[in-house]
């Protein structure tokens, strides 16, 4: 009689978690109806879980200064299934960052591909939990 509420529990466990981790990987927070594309210089590479960000300086252009961008990517293990390591975007690297705006304006955005001088791109796969 044990076993069948041990495995009630379980389940009951497992479903009132489920909600905050779909939480918690939802892109909402980003228009990825409206894409938009810069140039900058990377500034900072934080390559940790559970999402990776940089730290981007946008050049400045037409009559606006440089300003400060952070870029949130997937997880290291979905970079690296993509071909990334590391190394593919480091401090001091110009490119063009191709990306879904943060919805509330302010500056910052979930990286979709990034165009290197050497016309190298980097892009990765999304995996179901960033599609959410």
């Amino acid at each position: 009689m044990l076993l069948p509420r041990i495995a009630l529990f379980a389940a009951g466990l497992g479903l009132s978690i489920a909600g905050p981790v779909a939480a918690h990987h939802s892109n909402a927070a980003y228009d990825t109806d409206h894409p938009m594309t810069m140039e900058g210089t990377v500034r900072t590479v934080n390559w940790t879980n559970p999402h990776i960000t940089f730290v981007v300086e946008k050049d400045a252009k037409d009559n606006e200064p440089a300003s400060t961008w952070i870029f949130e990517v997937s997880s290291p293990g979905v970079l690296t299934r993509s071909g990334w390591t590391k190394r593919s975007l480091q401090p001091g690297d110009h490119a063009v960052f191709r990306f879904a705006p943060l919805r509330d304006g302010s500056a910052g955005g979930y990286l979709a591909r990034v165009s290197l001088p050497n016309g190298q791109e980097l892009s990765y796969t999304l995996t179901p939990a960033d599609q959410q």
